[in-house]
């Protein structure tokens, strides 16, 4: 029998033609592809610019940029997410503060916890240039409430959404959100990974309500160089003696980076974002098939959902195991089940336990990140994935917690 993944990309004949199409066109890279799939994604999360770019790694990283974080700046992440949402800071050498996550089990991060740290460090004199939150497995974050500290605390707000695009959630007065789409997010972050939802192989980009932070965006993911007439500061040599723009002109204003999307990347994620409803949709009734199929085993259940107030993408079908009382190890449970082809991993080790930060910690508590931690398993969960694969990955997991 061939082997489940825990995630996997999903690769149509259309995306194909779509690929091979750039290919035989006269861009492959810096063409007007990239610009389509920008504004493919803008209409689909109600954002008004969007900045393509190599990787959500590199997104991050630019986005704290616009952000204006500088060495020795703070900012404030989740200790449960991937390294890269604490990274980006670093690059800059900015101070990660590290915040516990909920209590009750959404694993998106703690308000209390965030509102502790941004009044010590206000009280210490260094307040919070910016705060990253995370949609953990594509579950927003309580947003009202961030809203409210931004409000107080004055920080500059980016939402790692690389788990998130086509989620949704709900105000308290009833109106509903796109990821992306309100306006109180700074910058609002995804990734096109391939086990994502949709894919551009690598890529990454992010969306803004702010002309500024998508000027400065640009400017830096390519190479700090500009050709826009309103930005070049030596005019004298930009324009001829007619006052025209001379053709080969442009000025490097910053050390930037190059990163670009390619046409490629970006005509495979234009071909697959026409499925991005179907995809989130499927996922939904796999992780659903999970919680209904397994609600009677007693080693296993799962985070809470208020499907009410967010509407969760499912990037990831996170369940929580009581290894303990099981009597096995989650190594056990794992290889057991990969010998069964059933594939599962573990999102994600705490980022304050990772050898890099554990001398750069600042007193920070992250007792529910390391309780989720001990007991946290993803299920296979993607688009392509049958019913009958629904019903291996369930008949194996009953086998295995007996």
């Amino acid at each position: 029998m061939s082997f489940i993944p825990y995630g996997h990309q999903n690769i149509t004949e259309e995306d194909i033609q779509a690929v091979e199409k750039v290919l035989r066109s006269y861009y492959i890279t810096q063409g007007p592809v990239v610009e389509g799939f920008e504004k493919a994604v803008c209409e689909r999360v109600g954002s008004k610019h969007g900045v393509c770019c190599t990787n959500g790694t590199s997104a991050l990283h630019l986005s704290m940029i616009a952000a204006g974080v500088k060495r020795d700046d703070r900012i404030i992440a989740p200790a449960i997410t991937f390294a890269a949402s604490a990274n980006c800071a670093r690059f800059l050498g900015a101070e990660v503060l590290f915040a516990d996550i909920d209590s009750k089990t959404t694993v998106t991060m703690s308000v209390e916890s965030c509102k502790a740290l941004l009044e010590r460090s206000k009280s210490e004199g260094k307040p919070v240039k910016a705060v990253v939150t995370v949609d953990m497995a594509g579950y927003p974050c309580d947003m009202e409430a961030f809203a409210k500290l931004k409000k107080e605390y004055g920080f500059v707000w980016i939402e790692d959404a690389c788990h998130s695009i086509g989620g949704n959630w709900v105000t308290s007065d009833g109106k509903t959100y796109k990821i992306g789409e309100w306006g109180e997010v700074d910058m609002t972050v995804f990734s096109f990974h391939p086990v994502k939802h949709i894919t551009t192989g690598e890529g990454g980009m992010i969306v803004t309500h702010s002309e500024e932070f998508a000027r400065i965006l640009r400017l830096y993911r390519s190479h700090g160089i500009t050709k826009e007439p309103d930005m070049l500061l030596y005019k004298e040599e930009a324009y001829d003696e007619n006052g025209l723009l001379n053709p080969w002109y442009y000025e490097m204003l910053d050390l930037g980076f190059n990163y670009r999307m390619t046409e490629i990347q970006a005509a495979l994620g234009l071909s697959q974002i026409s499925r991005l409803e179907d995809n989130i949709a499927r996922r939904r009734e796999i992780a659903d098939f999970y919680r209904k199929e397994l609600f009677d085993n007693p080693y296993i259940s799962f985070p809470f959902v208020d499907n009410e107030k967010m509407g969760h993408a499912y990037h990831l079908a996170i369940a929580f195991f009581d290894f303990e009382k099981l009597g096995k190890s989650r190594a056990v449970v794992m290889n057991e089940l990969a010998k069964m082809d059933i594939g599962t991993q573990v999102h994600y080790i705490p980022v304050p336990m990772l050898p890099y930060y554990r001398d750069k910690l600042h007193g920070e508590t992250f007792d529910n990140s390391l309780d989720y931690y001990k007991k946290c398993l993803s299920l296979p969960c993607y688009h392509s994935l049958s019913d009958d694969d629904c019903y291996r990955v369930v008949k194996a997991l009953n086998r295995v917690l007996r």
